[in-house]
């Protein structure tokens, strides 16, 4: 019922006419009310002590001695007695409008609960179960017992009654309104079939009935259970969202199609000629609220007047009696012509106050509790209704995550949604255990409730006390009422339901999907709620599976490692020609990045991609060494893992690649089950296949291969530990550790005269540290810079996720702060003893600016160079290209 009023965001609430009204006659009025009256309201419309002020009849207060005043101050005696029904009369508006509305809602659903073809006349030819030519099922029989409709009434009023007292106890909501779960209808329809095919239409096959419905409550009130108790009530916003829409639109011509049967009495089909006078009274109404509803719509395109809709389907009953008294019809003759609904319970032909205190003994009242019999339920029907069930309660979970963040947003509530949910779970156990239908928290009805000013505890025990009331007298008024007011409604929500599925949703969804949206709403209207579950199923994967074919490739994107930088930024001179030869350097490193879901469906465009980026360079270009980086990779599935291995063979054998280094980005390995990192890990001498952690990694280990290839020796540094071997320097005198830091300070400014090395070394001290020592913290001042000669050192990010990085030996640290004089950006922290760093202080820098300009432009340099390595780096230029190389 979401579409009676236009959902809006809700303000806080104001205090009613009524309150205000109240309110001032206690300020102003009889002079008996005198006292502590200082008080506020607060925004539900509740009082609230602030202090209490000394006001005489009079408004005289002079020469009131202080025991008068503490007299005064005191409550006076009807005080509290005039809250009280100052904040009950606040709320009876509310509660009486959201009565009014449970019954206007449930005579038309509750009348459409079962079939139309399972006829309330006891004059129903027959009980046999018939079929069609096509071999479909045909409806035709009698109820098994009196008064079909009121029976349908009470159940939609019974489940609405324990689904309020459960929210009222249950839930953190103050002002919520439970409802059954209208759009069930059609489930509820389903199940009557079933048990019919296999019982017939007599009261054996109610009990099976029955016992359906309130099985199907407690299951899910027991979904709704666990789902919150395990803190999973996310898992609910995983249905894909065009299944549901699809499913709205098929339910929207189910309810359409049932409000046509209710008004003509009779099944969809060629009755309908017959009965047409019946139908035109809803068409023409259901005509005129669309006028009005377009006639009011503002510039948005919203409704100006949201109550417009709830206040039409009231006024639909007066209006319907004053045409036929203006047509001069009776109303005994309208009664005869079916626009009224058949006496609907025992009492209803007698308008005694005797008469209606007799409906809390009829043995029609209580027909709910005493319609199931164990021994009569068809266990072959319960087994069949299997999957309707299913459908039933899957469909059930979709309106709680919608409703309940809703309403906390239009009321400025904050709940939990995993509360609600144990709420909801208690509330459909305890109906179902009484053999009563699903039911919720109402959106649009807890709206109107709120707005109207209804909040706390006592005024939602009246609405369900109220309720209750209508559980038994209500039937008897719907005898009174036409079914052109049922008609109309359950008319207008089918088509609203119907355009919100597949009208509004017209270019807010791929044509894949919006072809999926009529395709589930078509099969639900002609074959039923299980076959558009399953047809919902078929979509969604089909939706899934084509859109990773066609919408996102595997491969995302490539490029040589030309202009990329690894952080091995302190290799020789000598390495670093081969490196950036056109012949031998990384032109011959090809990167290719994948992303998204490797399956089936996809691999084998992802292998023909990558043999296309690889064929694609010129004759005698071909790359040397292929990185395939699979860090945005979520997912492999078996058929990838086995093409990765399958590609990997390719590579090497048809296409000539001598290494090819697969990253997986995590310290777990790729994201499948096959452990696919022994098989691809393989690599003798810089040959065959390699696995690295991360792109970094991979790119040191291919700038490895490629030295190697040229001059192996280059990789085993005297003056720096490579990649193969990173032990700890170990110097025999002072002298020969000052010649290792002027050949480390000497690779970081290629081109520069050694002697200027030597005196720019002549500014800095040595110092030396053990395991577990700071070097300084994260945003302190930069007061010195540092270059590691022995040892190892470790940079931390204190604030971000506490990223790491590993400080390799002839490292520059500190340059940067110390020139721009800005505060540290990370931690440093000593790994190893006996580390020895030489260090630059802050007062030496400054000598060096003014006396040694040479000097001086000399860290300038180093600064330079370190920005540029960065900006180069692989991971500034794999996933983002802001950071292009200048």
């Amino acid at each position: 019922m979401s579409h009676l009023i236009t959902p809006k965001r809700g303000a806080p609430h104001t205090v009613t006419p009524t309150t205000r009204l109240l309110r001032d006659s206690m300020l102003h009025g009889n002079s008996d009310f005198y006292g502590a009256i200082d008080e506020e309201f607060d925004g539900n419309g509740n009082i609230n002590d602030v202090t209490h002020m000394s006001i005489h009849a009079n408004g005289d207060n002079n020469g009131v001695d202080s025991t008068r005043k503490r007299s005064i101050r005191r409550r006076p005696l009807l005080q509290s007695q005039w809250r009280t029904i100052e904040k009950a009369a606040s709320q009876l508006p509310a509660v009486a409008l959201v009565t009014l509305f449970h019954l206007m809602v449930g005579i038309p659903f509750g009348v459409s609960y079962f079939p139309v073809g399972w006829r309330s006349s006891m004059s129903a030819a027959g009980s046999a179960v018939s079929s069609s030519d096509e071999g479909g099922f045909v409806m035709d029989g009698a109820f098994p017992i009196p008064h079909k409709e009121a029976l349908g009434i009470r159940m939609f009023l019974f489940s609405t009654i324990i689904g309020q007292l459960t929210m009222t106890y249950a839930s953190n909501f103050r002002n919520c309104i439970a409802l059954q779960m209208v759009e069930n209808v059609p489930f509820c329809q389903s199940l009557s079939y079933i048990v019919i095919k296999h019982q017939g239409y007599g009261l054996e096959a109610l009990s099976t009935l029955f016992f359906l419905f309130g099985l199907a409550s407690v299951i899910v009130g027991a979904v709704f259970y666990i789902l919150g108790r395990l803190k999973l009530g996310k898992v609910l916003y995983f249905f894909p969202a065009h299944v549901l829409v699809g499913c709205i639109g098929g339910i929207g011509v189910f309810i359409a199609k049932t409000g046509l049967e209710v008004t003509a009495n009779a099944s969809f089909g060629t009755a309908f000629v017959e009965k047409m006078s019946l139908l035109l009274v809803v068409f023409g109404f259901e005509a005129g609220l669309r006028v009005l509803n377009h006639l009011t719509k503002d510039s948005t395109g919203t409704s100006r007047y949201p109550l417009l809709s709830p206040i039409y389907f009231i006024l639909i009953t007066p209006l319907f009696y004053f045409g036929i008294w203006a047509c001069g019809i009776s109303v005994e003759t309208a009664f005869s012509k079916g626009y009224f609904f058949p006496p609907l319970d025992d009492t209803s032909g007698d308008d005694s106050v005797q008469s209606f205190l007799s409906s809390l003994w009829s043995k029609s009242t209580w027909d709910l509790f005493r319609v199931v019999d164990f021994t009569t339920i068809s266990w072959a029907a319960v087994i069949e209704s299997i999957p309707t069930m299913v459908a039933l309660v899957l469909f059930s979970l979709i309106h709680v995550p919608i409703n309940i963040p809703a309403f906390a947003v239009s009321t400025d509530v904050d709940v939990e949604i995993n509360a609600e949910l144990v709420a909801h779970g208690y509330s459909n156990g305890i109906v179902g255990f009484f053999g009563g239908l699903q039911n919720y928290m109402a959106y649009t009805q807890s709206i109107i409730y709120y707005k109207s000013g209804g909040n706390g505890r006592a005024s939602s025990l009246a609405v369900a006390g109220l309720t209750s009331v209508l559980f038994f007298f209500g039937p008897t008024i719907a005898s009174h009422m036409p079914r052109c007011m049922a008609g109309t409604l359950l008319l207008h929500c089918g088509i609203d339901l119907f355009l919100e599925g597949v009208y509004d949703s017209y270019g807010k969804y791929d044509y894949l999907e919006y072809g999926g949206i009529w395709a589930i709403a078509f099969v639900m209207t002609m074959f039923g709620m299980e076959a558009a579950l399953l047809m919902g199923a078929v979509s969604a994967l089909l939706t899934y599976a084509i859109q990773s074919v066609t919408y996102l490739s595997p491969v995302r994107g490539s490029m040589t490692a030309a202009t990329l930088r690894s952080s091995e930024w302190n290799r020789s001179p000598e390495a670093f020609d081969v490196l950036d030869s056109d012949i031998t350097g990384r032109k011959k490193i090809e990167v290719i990045q994948l992303q998204g879901h490797l399956f089936f469906g996809n691999i084998t465009l992802f292998g023909e991609t990558v043999k296309n980026i690889i064929q694609s360079n010129p004759a005698g270009q071909l790359p040397f060494i292929v990185i395939i980086d699979f860090t945005l990779v979520l997912g492999i599935d078996s058929s990838a893992a086995q093409a990765i291995i399958k590609l990997r063979d390719q590579l090497s054998h048809q296409l000539g690649t001598k290494l090819v280094i697969f990253v997986p980005g995590s310290a777990d390995g790729f994201p499948c089950e096959i452990n696919i990192s022994e098989q691809l890990n393989t690599a003798r001498n810089f040959s065959g296949s390699y696995v690295c952690e991360d792109l970094d990694q991979a790119l040191i280990y291919a700038e490895d291969a490629l030295i190697a290839t040229v001059n192996k020796n280059l990789l085993y540094d005297n003056i720096k530990g490579s990649f193969l071997s990173n032990d700890q320097q170990e110097f025999l005198s002072i002298e020969d550790e000052k010649s290792h830091a002027i050949e480390l300070l000497f690779r970081k400014c290629p081109g520069e005269c050694r002697e200027v090395v030597e005196q720019f070394l002549s500014y800095f001290t040595r110092e030396t540290y053990n395991k577990g020592d700071v070097l300084w913290k994260q945003g302190t001042k930069s007061d010195s810079a540092k270059l590691l000669v022995s040892g190892d050192l470790i940079s931390k990010l204190e604030y971000e996720a506490e990223t790491t990085e590993s400080i390799s030996i002839g490292s520059m640290i500190g340059e940067s702060g110390l020139v721009q004089g800005t505060n540290r950006n990370s931690t440093v922290y000593v790994l190893v003893d006996n580390t020895v760093l030489y260090s630059l202080s802050s007062e030496a820098w400054e000598v060096m600016k003014k006396n040694d300009l040479q000097s001086a432009q000399l860290l300038y340099s180093i600064v330079v160079r370190y920005l540029t390595l960065r900006v180069q780096h692989v991971s500034n230029r794999i996933f983002e290209t802001r950071c292009l190389p200048i």
